[in-house]
């Protein structure tokens, strides 16, 4: 066709009159189609499935468990190589912000992000929202429970405040530590001093008035019980 549009436009007249004819526009408009058919099948029965697959340390394709698993070897091999994993498990009293930071940066680098290892545990331990540290202590040792957020602090604010006598005041503090916590699982002075939980309602210099002389025991006992 490309090489007979010269002669076609030769006679560039009578084609511009087919083209401007209302029957043959007509005919290009309703000419008859074909058919679509569509059919359906009654008796059959579609089974559909999906299933969630994993990348980790360039190993792609990985099923939750074996994902789980994946992570529990990296747990083990890594422990004496890196620092934050050997202190959540070992040193407790050490555990603070910048260790829980340290922690989910290398967890990130071999793709065992917090998003993915939590959808991980859900679909295989049937566990919601399973906390970071839980799911580090139960990788490097079976018999750890696994705890969701919530659950950890609330049990490391019971243990903290076990035997003490808190006065109102203090008692509603201990709820504002409690819902930080839970997103962010240490608590440190610069917390005290930043974030809007606690600035709002005075920041480090009341919390210092709250629990006095010991307001630096009461973070580093907190600390100490949210990592154990």
């Amino acid at each position: 066709m490309a090489k007979s549009l010269p002669q076609i436009f030769e006679s560039f007249t009578s084609v511009m009159e087919l083209l401007r004819n209302e029957q043959f526009q007509k005919l290009l408009v309703d000419y008859e189609r074909a058919k679509k058919v569509f059919l359906v099948g009654y008796e059959v029965k579609d089974d559909v499935s999906s299933m969630v697959l994993f990348e980790a340390e360039g190993r792609y394709g990985l099923q939750p468990v074996d994902y789980l698993l994946a992570f529990s070897e990296f747990v083990k091999r890594k422990e004496n190589e890196i620092a934050a994993i050997a202190i959540l498990l070992n040193k407790p009293k050490e555990w603070n912000t910048s260790v829980l930071n340290e922690l989910k940066q290398k967890l990130k680098e071999s793709n065992y992000d917090e998003a993915n290892l939590q959808k991980a545990h859900k679909i295989v331990y049937h566990k919601d929202t399973v906390d970071i540290i839980s799911m580090v202590k139960h990788a490097a040792k079976e018999t750890e429970p696994l705890l969701s957020a919530a659950e950890r602090v609330n049990q490391a604010i019971e243990k903290v405040t076990a035997g003490k006598k808190l006065n109102d005041e203090q008692q509603k503090w201990m709820e504002y530590i409690k819902e930080h916590l839970k997103q962010n699982m240490t608590l440190d002075e610069e917390d005290l001093k930043e974030l809007p939980v606690f600035t709002d309602r005075g920041g480090l210099t009341k919390f210092k008035e709250v629990f006095a002389d010991d307001y630096n025991k009461i973070i580093n006992e907190i600390n100490i019980a949210i990592a154990a």
